[in-house]
């Protein structure tokens, strides 16, 4: 499950975009998924013996495939470096009910919620909360997501079709757990939630700033985490990807996912590559001794 870019045909990479939380470059049933990875590292190499590099993210690096992966590129003499790419937060829940999970939160997280459910739907302001889950009601939830989150803090979104077109096909199949929150007839908290294979996966969420006073956004989350867990009874509630700070208050749990960068040191790019990595490695001391105070460090993808 590789690629190449018709502007760099020399590198090869993983079959994902912006969006994926995690892959792995095998789809195999096999018992033994290390000797099926061996032979997958062995048949990218011979098949693309001109090919500079390969890169594949977001891996898991705690699971034995991603180590897998960098041993059977490294029997081959190729430069292996494994680099940081989200933090993942994530909740085991099998068998946990709302109300048990809610007593288990830190006691801020819950007055936060009992406080702001109340003024939320209690105040006269005409709060209230809905889960869209079916095709027939996708369209005006998603229009009613959209307006959201162009007034939200978010920047605008790169693929908006993508989402749309992801939510219909999780409403086709009974994924969908698109949660809104209105003041009225108006849209002023969206998430973007799916369930299957017995997890649910917050995928994308957005707030009306104009309404902040509410704490929709707070209130809309609760009401999702009950849903998933009293009525999907799911076992896990995963928030993909990214270290936002807040996520820490509602999850329990946090993983890393990392890139994988396999360079050939068998052709002119690859080796070069590889230099210029192990030049950025040992340069890394130095850089962080004369950075101006204050500077923020650069990103450590490549």
């Amino acid at each position: 499950l590789l690629y190449c870019r018709a502007q760099a045909p020399y590198r090869c990479l993983s079959v994902t975009n912006w969006y994926a939380s995690l892959y792995s470059p095998l789809v195999s049933s096999a018992m033994d998924r290390g000797v099926a990875l061996d032979g997958l590292v062995d048949r990218v190499v011979a098949r693309h013996a001109g090919c500079a590099a390969v890169q594949l993210v977001p891996l898991d690096g705690a699971a034995p495939e991603t180590a897998s992966l960098e041993r059977a590129f490294t029997r081959h003499g190729w430069y292996v470096k494994r680099y940081f790419g989200f933090g993942n937060w994530h909740l085991p829940c099998q068998g946990l009910s709302f109300a048990d999970y809610m007593a288990g939160r830190d006691s801020q997280l819950r007055h936060t919620w009992t406080r702001k459910a109340k003024k939320f739907q209690g105040s006269g302001a005409e709060g209230r909360l809905e889960i869209v889950t079916d095709s027939a009601r996708v369209e005006a939830a998603m229009d009613a997501y959209e307006q959201v989150y162009a007034r939200s803090w978010k920047e605008p979104e790169a693929y908006p079709g993508f989402v749309r077109g992801w939510a219909r096909i999780c409403a086709r199949n009974g994924w969908l757990r698109l949660g809104l929150a209105w003041v009225g007839e108006v849209p002023v908290a969206a998430q973007f939630w799916f369930t299957l294979h017995g997890r649910a996966y917050i995928f994308k969420l957005a707030y009306d700033e104009g309404y902040s006073r509410y704490s929709a956004g707070t209130v809309l989350t609760a009401h999702l985490f009950r849903h998933a867990l009293d009525e999907d009874r799911v076992a896990e509630i995963d928030y993909l990807s990214g270290d936002d700070p807040y996520k820490r208050g509602w999850m329990d749990l946090r993983r890393e996912r990392i890139g994988l960068l396999a360079c050939n040191p068998c052709t002119l790019r690859g080796l070069l590559l590889a230099a210029g990595d192990l030049a950025g490695e040992f340069s890394r001391p130095w850089r962080r001794l004369i950075r101006p105070r204050g500077q923020a460090p650069a990103a450590s993808r490549p």
